[in-house]
């Protein structure tokens, strides 16, 4: 297990690159982790909201997991997401990952069916018994439902193996909060990419996020800026960012950012339905808008 230390800075959480059949493609997921760690990412996030994880069967997931693993070669921490709706299959994958050489686990809180505090804090229990592996808090209300409170994430990072939290959230004022609540030692990253300049000033030790797939640099960039206490360059390099972001919003933020990554020369192929599948002029359009801005690095 590496020390935990080593969790912080950009980190992507890496789409699910599919072959013409719609299949996981090992030769394109190879390649989009080549190309990431060529920008210095410090991290990959494995079958998450990204990564299509509950798109995926558990093989696939099994699989991504394992040719990432292989690829990155221990340069950079692994955290496998093993969310589901069910607690069973979290610990299997759990259990997979630990077996696989996952440096940790992550996982959102079981969504659809309403579950009490309670039932989510054994959900989490049951996970983080499963293995050595340290597991990161997956915090995202709006997608699951769940609104757990920063007593419920202090309370659990007092736990052996609960390692941080990953908060998809904009209440900078409740990210604050759990960040005080928690202490120095529990990892807090966070989620949302158009707020990364702001979780980082209330002391978030990094971040793992969507849009890092087709911006790597900019954000590597921004996050080297802010540890330096160039306040004002990172300021400059989130608005570049959000600019992208606030065309993102247009679309399926899956299908925007694979049809970016297809115009970079990687692809990773279309997103499984019933995500939104881009129209040839949606994709005209979004090349149209992409040219305008260097970073993004679209090719002739």
């Amino acid at each position: 297990m590496l020390a935990l230390e080593r969790f912080q800075g950009i980190i992507p959480a890496i789409l699910t690159p599919y072959d013409e059949s719609g299949n996981v493609s090992e030769r394109a997921t190879r390649q989009l982790v080549r190309h990431l760690l060529g920008k210095r990412v410090d991290g990959f996030y494995v079958g998450g909201s990204t990564g299509e994880g509950f798109l995926l069967s558990a093989g696939e997931r099994e699989l991504l997991l394992e040719v990432i693993i292989d690829e990155v070669r221990g340069t950079v921490p692994v955290i496998a997401h093993v969310g589901a709706m069910d607690t069973d299959t979290s610990v299997k994958l759990t259990k997979h990952a630990a077996r696989a050489g996952a440096d940790a686990v992550s996982s959102v809180a079981p969504f659809y069916y309403k579950h009490g505090a309670e039932q989510v804090r054994g959900h989490y229990l049951d996970i983080a018994q499963a293995s050595d592996l340290p597991l990161i808090l997956y915090h995202f209300p709006a997608m699951t439902g769940v609104q757990s409170t920063v007593r419920f994430y202090e309370e659990l990072s007092k736990v052996d193996n609960i390692a941080g939290v990953k908060f998809t959230s904009k209440d900078t004022f409740e990210l604050q909060q759990l960040i005080e609540a928690c202490g120095p030692d529990f990892r807090v990253f966070n989620g949302p990419d158009e707020c990364l300049l702001a979780g980082l000033a209330v002391g978030c030790c990094g971040a793992i996020g969507s849009t890092y797939n087709i911006m790597p640099k900019l954000f590597t960039q921004l996050y080297s800026k802010f540890k330096a206490g160039d306040m004002a360059e990172a300021l400059r390099l989130q608005a570049k960012a959000n600019r992208v972001i606030a065309e993102l919003l247009k679309y399926d933020f899956i299908a925007f950012e694979r049809e970016i990554l297809r115009l970079q020369g990687i692809d990773t192929g279309r997103p499984r339905k019933p995500i939104q599948q881009l129209t040839e002029e949606e994709r005209q359009q979004i090349r149209l808008f992409a040219q305008q801005f260097d970073f993004l690095g679209v090719k002739d």
